[in-house]
């Protein structure tokens, strides 16, 4: 198939064929990685292109990362607890168990990132589960 005009369909199908094509050589690299959005005229489409060693956390789940660990040291401050106590600690809520693996400083209202210790999903909590369960620790 030729391709006279570049349009939003155009662009879809061309990722998803390019991403299915990349995926088999990056594997031999010991990579990851794929096609993200893009821009387009009628005559060019330029993607971005995220690749990465295979397994590491990628640009969100790293700041994530970064963050949790400047909250749980605030925590652990604030509370008077060891770091890893706090982030091995199990948080219920009345769905289940959950553990803390990620901070959104920009997110107000629900900034903790928690994973379903049963499902592995993870879900946006708000900072009240984590700092009742560690006030009833200290208590």
């Amino acid at each position: 198939m030729k391709i006279e005009q570049i349009n939003r369909d155009v662009c879809k199908q061309l990722r998803v064929d390019m991403n299915e094509a990349i995926r088999s050589k990056l594997e031999e690299y010991g990579l990851e990685g794929e096609f993200l959005n893009g821009s387009f005229d009628s005559e060019l489409v330029t993607f971005k292109v995220d690749i990465k060693i295979a397994g590491a956390m990628d640009k969100r789940e790293k700041q994530l990362s970064n963050n949790l660990s400047w909250y749980v040291k605030h925590l652990a401050n604030t509370f008077e607890l060891d770091e890893e106590l706090i982030l091995n600690e199990e948080y219920e809520s009345h769905r289940g168990k959950y553990k803390l693996v990620g901070y959104n400083s920009k997110a107000k209202s629900y900034p903790l990132i928690m994973e379903d210790m049963e499902s592995g999903k993870r879900y946006k909590f708000r900072e009240s589960v984590v700092r009742d369960t560690l006030s009833r620790r200290v208590a």
